[in-house]
């Protein structure tokens, strides 16, 4: 990642490309594999790929607001269910939206190369603006 002149989160991805194929796949796959591909990307050698870098930071981000959204999901559902319990029975697809989420960044990561994602790149930026620098 070329990080001239740009210190801030403003910073944009939309400039780094995958090297290989193996990039676009490994990156991909670390939006459905929440934790364990990106954790893996950062502690080998594929971490010296800007391209693996940002996306394995992007995963750990989307990864974090999964578990946030399914914390609150199901603290909502509860309270949902206890007032109208027929709307147990249909609730429960909500748990599938990071799932389709994160399919749809995977599927964009490695058909486009896509780096740049609405909000998830702006809270990875502010979130890890040094060692998206560099990548020791």
């Amino acid at each position: 990642m070329s990080s001239q002149g740009t210190t801030g989160p403003q910073e944009s991805f939309a400039g780094v490309h995958p090297a290989t194929e193996n990039d676009k796949l490994v990156s991909a796959l670390g939006y459905i594999f929440w934790f364990i591909v990106p954790i893996i990307v950062l502690l080998t050698e594929m971490k010296n790929s800007a391209f693996n870098r940002i996306h394995a930071f992007q995963g750990l981000v989307f990864a974090d607001i999964g578990v946030i959204f399914f914390i609150l999901y199901t603290c909502v559902t509860i309270v949902i269910t206890a007032a109208v319990p027929p709307l147990g029975c249909i609730l429960w697809v909500g748990y599938f939206l990071p799932l389709g989420l994160g399919l749809y960044y995977a599927y964009k990561t490695y058909s486009a190369g896509q780096v740049e994602f609405p909000y998830l790149s702006q809270v990875t930026r502010s979130l890890f603006r040094q060692q998206l620098a560099s990548p020791a």
